[in-house]
């Protein structure tokens, strides 16, 4: 379908694209995404490492993207590990730090 001949967004779809743009517009959630899509799944202290963050301030923002179904998590053992929740996070991440950067 070419561009001119898709439907026009319902209110919802652009509140929900809004809301993932407002999640996304944080230095350091945009940060801990980068890791994930750029490494793979990573520990919340490996997430804190690469981040240069305090410990308080990753958890809050990885509560903040799990909430906003950017990532997930899955114990192992004492580690919560991390991961996007799946390859469209990955894409926008990227695509939006490309074009930023160009």
């Amino acid at each position: 379908m070419s561009p001119a001949r898709r439907k026009r967004p319902t209110r919802r779809e652009v509140d929900a694209t809004v809301g993932l743009l407002a999640t996304l517009a944080n230095p350091l959630r945009l940060q801990l995404l980068l890791a994930l899509a750029r490494e793979g799944a990573l520990s919340a202290g490996e997430l804190q490492t690469r981040a240069g963050a305090e410990q308080s301030a990753v958890s809050h923002q990885l509560a903040t993207l799990r909430k906003a179904r950017l990532v997930s998590a899955e114990r192992e053992g004492r580690h919560m590990i991390y991961s996007l929740l799946d390859h469209h996070v990955a894409h926008i991440v990227e695509d939006a730090f490309k074009h930023a950067t160009e």
